[in-house]
């Protein structure tokens, strides 16, 4: 018994300078060193918003976001609340408050019907809901507009991806003035029933939500034009002389990146540096202890 295990120890000795290295850096990788690669992952930008006038849009396709409207007062007309990018697996309800002025505009009619509904298969339930104890139905006045819906179809295929037109609502402009159309606590869930654009863990969109206004009487504001940018005249390199014979400056490797994970040449020479020097001093430690082991009695 007292052989066997002489044997095993002289054998685990003569492996502990590689099992020393083996470790080491395997315990840099797993700790995230320099040596170790970054690596990003993207994913998709889910955007949401009001488009004041929705000429152009269908249900499954997005023409120019206007973020403002000039109306006469007494008008009727359409906005809509729309959803860009919606990636795989696809979207199978939303929710939204719309926030309006209640002095200039009310809500007279509206359509959820839309990109929810646009695949075969689907099978889309309307979970609109008006202001608290005010009873469901229309004109809307108060102010908040809750457009709501979920698709229970099953067929496969029948959730939708892309942009499109989540809700198309009507409007009547009341007075003359400004109202904006703002969109708060926004919803969207996938077929599993995850949400979408959450990254807080409270099931409220996180993501960008593009808002629009209404003039009533006046005129939309003009885009202030884009000023065109002078040119900037490219200076005149000089050259630097070095005497025949004399040492060329070295760059300065710490100013110079790898990658995206942003490692300088430097630091990566540090690093082996260390490393080497771990594995060095685990080889000198087994040698002695081994010399050690020699020397005990049998």
């Amino acid at each position: 018994m007292h052989r066997q295990i002489t044997a095993g120890g002289r054998s685990l000795l003569r492996s502990a300078p590689w099992l020393a290295a083996l470790s080491v850096c395997w315990l840099l990788v797993q700790t995230g060193s320099p040596l170790r690669a970054s690596v990003s992952h993207g994913s998709a930008s889910v955007t949401v918003g009001i488009d004041a006038d929705p000429t152009g849009n269908t249900a499954t396709t997005l023409g120019s976001i206007e973020s403002c409207r000039s109306v006469i007062n007494g008008a009727t007309f359409t906005v809509d609340f729309w959803v860009k990018d919606i990636p795989s697996p696809g979207i199978e309800g939303f929710q939204g408050d719309l926030g309006y002025a209640p002095t200039r505009l009310n809500v007279t009619g509206y359509n959820v019907g839309m990109l929810l509904a646009a695949n075969s298969g689907s099978s889309v339930t309307d979970f609109t809901r008006f202001a608290v104890g005010e009873p469901d139905h229309l004109p809307d006045a108060d102010g908040k507009f809750t457009p709501a819906a979920y698709d229970f179809g099953t067929a496969p295929g029948h959730s939708e991806t892309g942009s499109g037109v989540l809700a198309r609502i009507t409007l009547k402009a009341t007075a003359n003035g400004t109202s904006p159309l703002a969109l708060t606590k926004v919803k969207l869930s996938d077929p599993a029933g995850n949400p979408i654009g959450d990254t807080n863990g409270d099931n409220i969109f996180d993501g960008s939500i593009s808002n629009a206004e209404i003039r009533i009487g006046e005129p939309c504001p003009t885009p202030a034009p884009t000023p065109t940018p002078t040119r900037t005249p490219t200076p005149t390199a000089t050259g630097v002389a070095h005497p025949v014979g004399g040492t060329a400056e070295r760059p300065d490797l710490t100013e110079t990146s790898y990658g995206e994970s942003g490692r300088s040449a430097a630091g990566y020479a540090s690093t082996a540096a260390g490393v080497a020097a771990v594995v060095v001093t685990a080889g000198i430690a087994a040698w002695y202890v081994r010399r050690r082991w020699r020397s005990w009695p049998r």
